[in-house]
């Protein structure tokens, strides 16, 4: 082989082909680790933490008041939550009773919230560089964005859409979907509903991505799975954390 050929062919192998594309595409989706980092090290594997917000309104100027991630941790789904405070800059007129009839969370039980930069560090430390899930991105990253905007550090945490994330976790090859995995997403996705509160509905999205995953233990899908994680699977107890 001359050197341009063995030059052509080096190159040839340096570019991932459709295949490995879509199959690293779906490792990230799935928060697994690839490549390796700066120092030559593994890629470290992220986690997908869904997440979910209740707010004054729907209008332009609304503000949130109740966050809540979830996180699939050796197969649970583990919840936290947490009502703000609202800031000293948010509007108060912009509280709707309409909105508050779906939540229902008082105005009064935000006095006794959490501050809410209080609130954002505590999710800024909580997600760090893991990936940021949501079925309405479009209204919970502006609810996110108002909520970070309150501490004094250039903070950016972007959310990405359930169905893109789910699109590419479940499909077979790059446009091809495994309609039975993501099948059993939307059913379960549907099956569980909303209850207007950020942690359950955080959950539910937890809950209905775990549905498409291979009922296995092991991040490689080879280890079968135990009664107790069987039971869990198949929407067993959450664990919440206040």
């Amino acid at each position: 082989m001359s050197d341009l050929d063995a030059d052509k062919f080096m190159e040839k192998m340096a570019k991932p082909g459709t295949e490995e594309e879509a199959f690293f595409a779906r490792r990230r989706a799935l928060g697994l680790g690839v490549g390796v980092d700066a120092e030559g090290n593994p890629a470290r594997s992220k986690s997908l933490i869904f997440i979910d917000f209740e707010a004054s309104s729907l209008s332009p100027e609304s503000w949130p008041i109740e966050v809540g991630i979830a996180q699939l941790k050796d197969r649970r789904v583990v919840v936290e939550s947490k009502l703000v405070r609202p800031h000293e800059t948010w509007p108060l007129d912009d509280w709707s009773d309409k909105s508050a009839a779906v939540h229902n969370i008082p105005f009064s039980e935000l006095k006794n919230a959490m501050p809410v930069d209080e609130v954002a560090h505590w999710l800024i430390e909580r997600v760090g560089d893991n990936i940021l899930v949501s079925d309405c991105p479009e209204f919970d990253q502006r609810w996110l964005e108002r909520l970070l905007g309150t501490v004094n550090e250039p903070v950016r945490l972007e959310i990405q859409d359930f169905d893109r994330i789910a699109w590419i976790a479940f499909s077979r090859e790059e446009g091809v979907l495994a309609p039975g995995q993501i099948g059993r997403v939307y059913k379960t996705k549907t099956n569980r509903g909303t209850t207007h509160r950020a942690g359950a509905d955080a959950a539910d999205l937890a809950y209905a991505f775990r549905s498409g995953l291979p009922k296995t233990v092991s991040p490689d899908f080879l280890a079968p799975m135990s009664e107790e994680d069987l039971h869990l699977w198949e929407g067993g107890d959450e664990e919440s954390g206040v």
